[in-house]
Order: C-alpha cells, then sequence, then structure tokens
C-alpha cells in the first residue's frame, strides 16, 4: 500500500514538473519495477484518489494549498533568477503571473481591473 501511496505522488510531482503522460509511465513503472498498465490505470482512476491525496475536497483547504504553492515559487524566483538555472530547472512562470494569480485566487481584483486586464491581454494578442 505504501508503495502504491509513494508511487502516486510520485505521478503527481512529475506532472507538475510538465512531464508528459508517456514519460510519466515510462519514468514510474522502470522506478517502481510495475507494469505499464498499473501507471496506466493511476492515471485514469486518479479522480478517486488525487482528492484525497492533495486535501482538494474542501475549497478552504484547496485555497490555502495554492497560496502556499504559489507562495513558494515566488520565493524561489526570489532566491535564484531562472537565467541562472540549468534549463531543465527553470520555471515557465513570472513573478508578475505568480501574483495576478494569487489576486485572482484571493478574489482581490477589482472589477474594472478584471476589464482593463482582459482589454490589455486582447490588445497583446492583436499585435
Amino acid at each position: 500500500m505504501n508503495e502504491i501511496l509513494e508511487r502516486r505522488l510520485e505521478f503527481l510531482k512529475l506532472e507538475a514538473k510538465g512531464f508528459t503522460l508517456c514519460e510519466i509511465v515510462k519514468v514510474l513503472s522502470e522506478k517502481y519495477r510495475t507494469s505499464e498498465r498499473n501507471i496506466c490505470y493511476d492515471a485514469e482512476t486518479r479522480d478517486t484518489w488525487q482528492p484525497i491525496l492533495t486535501q482538494l475536497f474542501e475549497l478552504d483547504k484547496a485555497r490555502l494549498i495554492l497560496v502556499n504553492r504559489y507562495e513558494y515559487l515566488y520565493r524561489d524566483k526570489l532566491s535564484v533568477p531562472n537565467s541562472r538555472r540549468p534549463p531543465e530547472a527553470r520555471l515557465p512562470i513570472k513573478m508578475v503571473d505568480i501574483t495576478d494569480r494569487l489576486v485572482t485566487l484571493l478574489g482581490l481584483e477589482t472589477l474594472k481591473e478584471k476589464q482593463d486586464k482582459e482589454k490589455r491581454a486582447v490588445e497583446v494578442e492583436k499585435k
């Protein structure tokens, strides 16, 4: 049972890092010496086990988890800039994006700010 739990947590970690399902299946089947079918089964049934592991079945807890993750990313970006990281360790998210997502998640964005942001996004896409 512990191996299954560990494997599923590793599955979520690899997915968060941007690995594709094919890559995850290959890596985990080799690491845990199990069939690729078992890893695929984990992927297919994740709607039953992921909420339990990530505690996303309560919205307030989910918000707190997301805030903590964004805070971690923000601190990490401050400590080591992407330019000094090896390519495989570079974060694809900008500090401004993290701040924008936090503001949206916490509901701190006013309607006017939201409309202005949408207008800027449309203008950028037109260029």
